[in-house]
């Protein structure tokens, strides 16, 4: 595999998350936009109105010695709880995509190490080839080195400092970019967001200690002065009132009077920050390696 090979199939992949999101938004606007139709339907009907329940739901299970059915709880739906119910759903399916493009991410970060130890066997430091001879080296294909990448200790994060070391520019452009962002922060954050996604369903318990434990990773404590626009920037992702813990991927309308008018599409951007990133060290080696064979 070679490098454009290593991105083309990352970009791929990323591809069809993106297409996986609309299909999703598509889905839940034709849900709401029929909500809305029954919502109006009845708004002028008193009776229907002040009694209104679209759905209700019964939850049971099978007791184990009888087999009989227990009845464990039910809920009443109106047309404003499934809507809410709706973008919920939503949600939650945004937060295991953004999981599974973090998961590409690492997987793309492990295979460009994999690239730049097999192009250049000076890149890698000698603990990471293991208990092997410089002759033997010379022999092992592309394979090999991405399986060595693989069980690396502390991934993505110790491959992502190597990379860091060896082009100087990474961190230049990590810090001011025309992303307006801190690419640092921002990988550090979904790495975050994700590990929270998949070990705690998408709430976060306390958000000053997740705040601290982003920032820390990444060295923006500043002797433990939290900077405000880094706190501004890790909460935007992070829902308010009843929802101020939950990771919130939900498209944010421009205009909050213009509902389906234009929007910003939150997940986009967190992904983006991958796909610059990925590109980013995609392209420093292929710089440094067309200077090495020229």
């Amino acid at each position: 595999m070679d490098l454009d090979e290593i991105f083309g199939s990352y970009s791929r992949k990323m591809i069809q998350l993106c297409l996986y999101q609309r299909a999703m938004n598509d889905t839940a606007k034709k849900e709401l936009e029929k909500l809305s139709e029954y919502e109006k339907a009845i708004e002028n009907i008193l009776e229907l109105k002040e009694h209104s329940t679209l759905s209700h739901h019964s939850m049971a299970f099978r007791i184990a010695s009888s087999g009989e059915h227990f009845f464990y709880g039910q809920k009443k739906l109106s047309v404003k709880d499934k809507q809410i119910s709706v973008d919920l759903h939503k949600n939650k399916q945004y937060q295991w995509l953004l999981s599974e493009a973090y998961e590409e991410f690492e997987d793309c970060i492990e295979r460009l190490y994999a690239y730049a130890g097999f192009i250049n066997n000076d890149f890698w430091p000698l603990k990471d080839y293991g208990a092997i001879t410089l002759s033997e080296i010379e022999n092992k294909d592309f394979n090999w080195f991405e399986e060595q990448a693989t069980n690396k200790k502390d991934t993505p994060a110790s491959i992502i400092n190597k990379f860091r070391s060896s082009f100087p520019n990474i961190m230049k452009i990590e810090e001011k970019n025309e992303l307006g962002v801190n690419l640092r922060l921002a990988i550090t954050l979904i790495e975050h967001l994700r590990h929270v996604i998949v070990h705690r369903g998408g709430t976060v318990l306390d958000k000053n200690k997740f705040r601290y434990n982003i920032l820390k990773k990444c060295g923006l404590l500043n002797n433990g002065n939290i900077a405000e626009e880094h706190t501004q920037f890790i909460d935007g992702f992070l829902g308010s009132g009843d929802y101020e813990k939950t990771i919130f991927l939900l498209e944010v309308p421009i205009n909050q009077k213009i509902p389906q008018g234009a929007y910003i599409n939150v997940l986009d951007k967190l992904t983006g920050y991958l796909m610059a990133y990925v590109h980013l060290i995609y392209v420093s080696i292929k710089t440094s390696h067309n200077k090495h064979i020229n």
